[in-house]
């Protein structure tokens, strides 16, 4: 066999086939394939005479740890599939891609291929900086023959409709309305410690940000390790198992937080760093695939823009931006790199600007905006671009529709029961605060609605970015997350929760009546982790720590996953809390039977719709599970303003007594919208249900 082969025989072998190559080498430039022969040095190989398509040499006698560099030029900057033609009688080779010693992309593990000279093309994936460089292919482990590996720029095959604004509401090229529903990928391309426990330290001292956090490594290790460390974070805690939990949970929008600092050179100010686009591509492609938006959010401008207090812009401190023209100048030219970058990708569904941009008052924040407005309209003419929020609310910008501008949204950020903001005590305290926030007061007024009237009288679009509906409500938190994108998409608003994953040092048993700020959580069977210290440990450790967050068994909320996928259908029961659009109802926790919540307040002509697929043409069983302390109530269901059935609602003897009422209906095959119309109020509702007879 060819591992048995003298070490002799090898060694001569090889220095025949480093002459050969080195006689032929050449730059290669990429796309393109590089044959694996064409090495400008190596360690340990030799070439023989290939029986594969095209003849010519292969390289092989590849053992553990042995190497080959190639010379390359890449056109340009971006993520290339790597193809790696390769034969083994024995399987269990390993190869990655390194520079510098160090691997810049992911483990490949090869086949059995049935021979020496048995070929089969393996795939994997790589980000690449333009321009020449050189590039190795290591042996992480030996057994297996080499003949080329070709790099192709990845595309994702999937084009997504381009969303736009039309007047208050998100809409793709055809003017249907696009209700999105997504998450925010927090602390991956702009850390916060306290979603990974607040587990780094840094000789003892904690590690309050991630300025900090880079401090402490290049000081330790130098600024070219730092990066390669951040790196492995990056490609550990987020990646296609992640995006595949997303869109599992329901999610069709993904805001992506990042710092200045992931894309320019902070030590050459207005320049790219080679790597700029590795992540921001990354997570659009990922994205795409499965069909999914996203939203670029500019959590952490040069010299910060939040709060003094605030970590998310990535230092602690003063936000120096405001007071520094450098710093703003700098912005701009980020911002005009990016829309350059991305205006031709329809998946990236809007720019955000910049994150709680908190650290200045409310005009100058407009005045700045609008600016940056400017310089990203300049290269894009097509991207929404979002208008960032401050704290006290959005009225310093006036009517943007006034000012000629188009494709333009506001957001805000909305914690109602958190931080003073109707904070409650107790689950079921928290989950009828959310209630009354979506659902406002008995008179239509006050909390989402007065916001509503606000932003259809500027007849602009609105994201709220972040909210956390679920980590105080207890078992009511899947409900109440569904129910808050609901009601947001109703008004026309998208909607992104923060955030998508938080983990903790014993992680979670999947128990999702107490459950952290992340939909996904680290797994106690397994996923569970310990602290560390970056201040002793090797830099091998730390490496070895961060892969671990990329191989962790997670747990998601399986509460939030089934009510972000329920839908009304016939034959099983429907909640009635769960409609699509209404007037004038409200939902409140119920004693009934099964907890939950129930829909209540219901004045005369008070109405609610659900989308429902009806399976086939026919007569069905109706029932409805009411309560009320009054005589006289009527339900009606109707389509299209047209009664199907109305039935009495009966004096329970008050507004927690339940009972179900019965009767008939005709209805057509197909997907439809019904209403349950108040033709008389003062009745609650729990659930109803149709039945084919």
């Amino acid at each position: 066999m060819k591992t048995t082969l003298h070490h002799r025989i090898k060694w001569l072998l090889a220095l025949a086939g480093l002459a050969v190559a080195g006689a032929g080498y050449a730059q290669t430039a990429l796309p393109g394939k590089l044959e694996a022969e064409s090495y400008t040095s190596m360690t340990g190989v030799a070439l023989e005479a290939t029986t594969d398509t095209g003849g010519g040499s292969d390289v092989g006698w590849i053992d553990t740890n042995d190497s080959m560099t190639y010379s390359v030029n890449p056109g340009s900057a971006g993520w290339y599939t790597v193809q790696y033609r390769v034969a083994s009688a024995t399987g269990g080779g390993q190869v990655v891609l390194a520079q510098n010693g160090k691997a810049i992309g992911e483990t490949t593990t090869l086949p059995n291929t049935g021979g020496w000279q048995n070929w089969a093309t393996v795939n994997s994936h790589v980000f690449l900086a333009a321009g020449q460089q050189s590039l190795t292919v290591q042996a992480r482990a030996g057994g297996f023959n080499l003949n080329w590996i070709n790099f192709t720029p990845e595309t994702t095959g999937v084009t997504l409709p381009a969303i736009r604004q039309n007047g208050k509401f998100w809409v793709d090229n055809a003017g249907n309305r696009v209700n999105l529903r997504g998450v925010n990928l927090g602390n991956w391309l702009a850390l916060e410690m306290w979603m990974m426990n607040t587990n780094l330290s840094n000789n003892g001292a904690g590690i309050g940000d991630q300025c900090h956090l880079e401090s402490a490594l290049s000081g330790r290790f130098g600024a070219a390790e730092k990066e390669r460390l951040m790196s492995v974070f990056r490609d550990s805690w987020i990646s296609g198992r992640d995006f595949d939990l997303m869109k599992g949970m329901g999610m069709n929008v993904v805001r992506v937080p990042f710092l200045y600092s992931l894309i320019e050179d902070d030590a050459h100010p207005y320049t790219l760093r080679a790597d700029a686009w590795k992540y921001l591509d990354y997570a659009i492609n990922e994205a795409e695939k499965r069909g999914m938006y996203v939203i670029l959010d500019l959590h952490g401008a040069v010299g910060g823009q939040a709060a003094a207090s605030e970590q998310h812009d990535g230092c602690a401190g003063a936000a120096e931006m405001w007071t520094n023209t450098t710093y703003r100048d700098r912005t701009k030219w980020l911002w005009d790199m990016i829309a350059s970058r991305y205006k031709n990708r329809t998946s990236v569904a809007a720019y955000d600007l910049l994150n709680e941009p908190w650290g200045t008052d409310a005009i100058t924040l407009a005045n700045f905006a609008y600016e940056l407005f400017n310089v990203v309209r300049a290269k894009d003419a097509n991207h929404v671009i979002l208008l960032p929020g401050h704290n006290s609310g959005i009225d310093a910008y006036g009517n943007p529709n006034t000012r000629g501008l188009s494709n333009v949204a506001f957001w805000m950020h909305f914690y109602p029961g958190l931080w003073g903001w109707n904070e409650v005590q107790g689950a079921t305290a928290q989950a009828n605060m959310h209630a009354t926030w979506l659902h406002c007061n008995t008179s239509g007024t006050g909390e989402s609605c007065d916001w509503n009237n606000k932003l259809t009288a500027l007849n602009t679009p609105f994201l709220i970015g972040e909210f956390q509906p679920w980590t105080l409500t207890g078992s009511y938190g899947g409900q109440i997350t569904r129910k808050t994108y609901d009601i947001y998409n109703m008004y026309g608003w998208a909607a992104t929760s923060w955030a998508y994953k938080t983990v903790s040092y014993g992680g979670s048993n999947g128990d999702t009546s107490s459950w952290g700020w992340g939909l996904v959580s680290n797994s106690s069977n397994g996923g569970g982790f310990g602290a560390l210290d970056v201040g002793s440990a090797t830099n091998a450790a730390i490496e070895s720590y961060f892969r671990g967050f990329g191989t962790q068994p997670l747990v998601r909320n399986e509460s939030i996953a089934y009510w972000m996928n329920w839908k009304a259908e016939a034959g099983q029961r429907i909640e009635a809390e769960m409609f699509s659009n209404h007037s004038g109802m409200r939902m409140e926790t119920t004693t009934d039977t099964g907890g939950g919540f129930n829909v209540g307040n219901i004045d005369t002509n008070d109405w609610m719709t659900y989308p429902i697929n009806v399976p086939k043409t026919g007569w069905y069983n109706l029932q409805f599970r009411v309560a009320s302390p009054n005589n006289g109530g009527q339900l009606v269901l109707s389509k299209n303003a047209t009664d199907l059935a109305a039935l009495a609602v009966p004096n329970t003897g008050g507004w927690q007594n339940w009972t179900t009422v019965t009767g008939t209906v005709y209805l057509t095959a197909g997907q439809q919208d019904l209403a349950i119309f108040a033709r008389a109020g003062g009745w609650n509702i729990n659930w109803w249900s149709l039945t084919a007879q």
